[in-house]
Parts: structure tokens; C-alpha cells; sequence
């Protein structure tokens, strides 16, 4: 059963690298795109796109006609739905509200609040009722739970790592510091510091979304997919020193 556990792990570890390095792959393909995004071949499709684009920004533009503050409320619900059900990414939202021409900080200070009510309302579950399937989860990985847990809490620079991971659940990981008992002001302070650098990057990306060839779009894409790529390496390389060095301890008790 052992080797058969082990076995899974390195399985898993390898996929999580290969995942890391796909999106480190991305954000270097983006990067060879910015030095020849000028190319004339790709200038001649770009054109025909934007042409496209042209008559969908009418179409998102005519949203700014509805009120200020009815889009914020509409936005701050799609926060508070999203930790009940997440169907739908962070980053949309935070395109959604720089796409539609919200001044930029603005719309930096909308997603704010709405990563506070959504960390929170999650937060507060997982306080109150557990962390669910996920704490059954962490029940049956040792590693992992050795891995999240120091003196009996969950590790603080862990929660910044999780949350500068663009693609990791953000539900999950606010449940679980919720239900380990994590000092709620540390979590919210740690969560919204890892989720500056995409919220910034996301609406930039927003701001420029008809002119997906300008600087302004693809440096904010680079640094999303780098961020993401070194967050899944760093996290699978911690987790396996953490198993080698629990095994280690392991073989010298014997």
C-alpha cells in the first residue's frame, strides 16, 4: 500500500510540475509575442480582428449607461454568489468592471471590497461549520496537512502563496484557514496582499481588452501566467521537501 501511495505522489507531483511548466510556456510564447507584435503578417489578421472588436465595444460600452452605483452593488452580489457557487473566475469580474470603462481606481477598489466579502463569507463558513469536504480531504494526506499546518495553525506565508496562484480554488483555501482557526484580520490582510498583483493585472487587461496587441494587455497576461507557473512549481517543490524531510524523521524514530 505504501509503495503504491507513493507512487501516486510522484505521479501527482510530476503533474503539477508539467502544469507549471505549461504555464511558464505560456507566459514565454506571450513574451515572444510582444517582440513581434509589429510582424506585417500579424499586423493584417490583427486588423480584421479589431474590426470585430470594434462592434462588441459598443455593445459593452452601452452598460456604462446604467448607474454608478447599481453596477457596483451588481458586482459586490456577484462577489458574495461566488462563494456560495463559483462558476465564474475573479478575473472576470475584474475585466468586466475596467472593460466597461469604470475609472481605474475605482474599479481596483470595487474588486477589493469584493475579495473582502467573498474571503469572508467563506471564512466565516469554514469557522463556523468546518472545512468540509476539503478537511476530509486534508484527513487522508498526510503530507499535505503536515505541509499546511505549523505549531497547530495554518501557515501564514503558505495563505500568500495560495493567493498569489491565480488558478487555486479560492474558496477552498478560505474555508480551511477558516475552520484551523486563522486570526481573521492576518487572513484577510495576507489574502488581499497575494491577490493585489492579478486584481492590477486583471484590470489592465480589462482596460485594454479591444487592443489585445498593446503592451498594456499582454505585459498584464505575462505577469499573470509567470506568477501562476513559479506559484505551482514553489508550492509542489515545498510539499515534496515536506514529505522527505517527514519521511527523514520517519527512518530515524525507527
Amino acid at each position: 500500500m505504501a509503495g503504491k501511495a507513493d507512487k501516486r505522489a510522484r505521479q501527482w507531483h510530476s503533474l503539477v510540475n508539467l502544469i507549471g511548466a505549461l504555464l511558464l510556456i505560456v507566459a514565454a510564447a506571450l513574451i515572444l509575442l510582444l517582440l513581434f507584435q509589429s510582424a506585417p503578417k500579424l499586423q493584417v489578421w490583427y486588423q480584421v480582428y479589431q474590426l470585430r472588436l470594434s462592434a462588441l465595444e459598443g455593445h459593452v460600452l452601452a452598460l456604462r449607461n446604467i448607474s454608478v452605483w447599481l453596477l457596483i452593488g451588481a458586482v459586490l452580489v456577484l462577489y458574495a454568489f461566488k462563494s456560495v457557487l463559483s462558476i465564474y473566475p475573479i478575473s472576470f469580474l475584474c475585466v468586466l468592471t475596467a472593460a466597461i470603462r469604470l475609472p481605474l481606481l475605482l474599479s481596483l477598489a470595487l474588486n477589493v471590497l469584493g475579495l473582502v466579502v467573498l474571503v469572508s463569507l467563506r471564512y466565516l463558513w469554514g469557522r463556523r461549520r468546518g472545512g468540509g469536504n476539503v478537511q476530509k480531504l486534508l484527513s487522508l494526506h498526510r503530507d499535505l496537512r503536515a505541509f499546511l499546518r505549523h505549531g497547530g495553525k495554518a501557515k501564514p506565508w503558505l495563505l500568500f502563496i495560495f493567493r498569489v496562484t491565480p488558478s487555486f480554488p479560492v474558496n477552498s483555501v478560505s474555508q480551511i484557514y477558516g475552520a484551523m482557526g486563522f486570526d481573521y484580520v492576518d487572513f484577510t490582510l495576507i489574502s488581499l496582499l497575494g491577490f493585489l498583483p492579478k486584481l492590477i493585472s486583471y484590470i489592465l487587461i480589462g482596460n485594454n481588452w479591444n487592443n489585445p496587441l498593446s503592451n498594456a494587455f499582454l505585459i498584464p497576461l505575462v505577469i499573470v501566467f509567470t506568477l501562476s507557473g513559479l506559484s505551482v512549481i514553489g508550492i509542489n517543490v515545498s510539499l515534496t521537501r515536506q514529505r522527505d524531510e517527514s519521511e527523514h524523521d520517519q527512518n530515524q524514530n525507527k
